[in-house]
């Protein structure tokens, strides 16, 4: 498995009026292609900031980030953007899905900034991709019909439409209840098996982290742990039987 994300010496400083915020104080991190990691801290530690960096969301004050091989620290928004729409899915606590527009558009939606995008073929693979997260049968419905788990099920097969090298999600299973969260860390890590799909998880619970393969904990801005979770397999038998 070769690199497909190395951070070297990432910071990034914001200004509030006057205050100086140093959000991330130097991170160095490397991820392999197919990891399932999980990056762990309280709130204000930097971990919502680093993913910012890594899903090219933000610009590091300083520091170099190689995404796929391609130094992307320095990229115009325009540069980014594309980055963005090609290599990367996201998937956000509170779902952001469109209320207006049914679940297959909201899937298909992503594809479309393409303008070279076929209508017809987006359409048939944001269906296939329903399918796969098990919602074909609700593609009609509109947001507001579906439950959290449903609604983030959706959010799951639009960051997946694009083929994306990196899935990042950011605390997937917040707004949901313990149960339905626990089956979206399920689909999450199916995904990462089967696709040899590299995903970043951003959470604050522990009760996440332990299905993860790696746990990078943050505090004050700063990597206070990388560390393997030899758990990781036999937690999710336990899960499954």
């Amino acid at each position: 498995m070769g690199e497909i994300i190395r951070l070297e010496n990432l910071t990034k400083t914001y200004y509030l009026d006057i205050i100086k915020v140093e959000a991330v104080r130097g991170v160095s991190l490397s991820v392999n292609v197919g990891e399932l990691i999980s990056i762990m801290g309280p709130s204000g530690s930097g971990k919502s900031t680093i993913m910012h960096l890594i899903g090219c969301l933000d610009k590091p004050t300083s520091g170099r980030y190689f995404l796929d091989g391609q130094d992307v620290s320095t990229l115009n928004d325009d540069k980014l953007a594309i980055i963005r729409n090609k290599k990367i899915g996201f998937v956000f606590q509170t779902f952001n899905l469109l209320p207006q527009i049914n679940v297959v558009e909201n899937v298909m939606l992503p594809a479309l900034y393409d303008p070279q995008a076929s209508l017809n073929e987006a359409k048939e693979k944001a269906l296939n991709l329903l399918e796969r997260v098990g919602l074909y049968e609700r593609r009609m419905h509109l947001p507001n019909q579906l439950s959290g788990g449903e609604r983030q099920r959706v959010a799951i097969a639009r960051a997946l439409i694009n083929d994306p090298v990196i899935l990042l999600a950011d605390e997937p299973t917040g707004n949901l209840d313990s149960k339905t969260g626990l089956e979206i860390v399920k689909l999450l890590r199916s995904l990462n098996e089967s696709e040899n799909m590299t995903e970043i998880i951003v959470t604050h619970d522990p009760s996440i982290t332990r299905f993860t393969e790696r746990i990078v904990k943050i505090k004050d801005g700063l990597i206070e742990s990388d560390e393997r979770n030899p758990k990781m397999v036999e937690l999710i038998g336990e899960v499954e039987e």
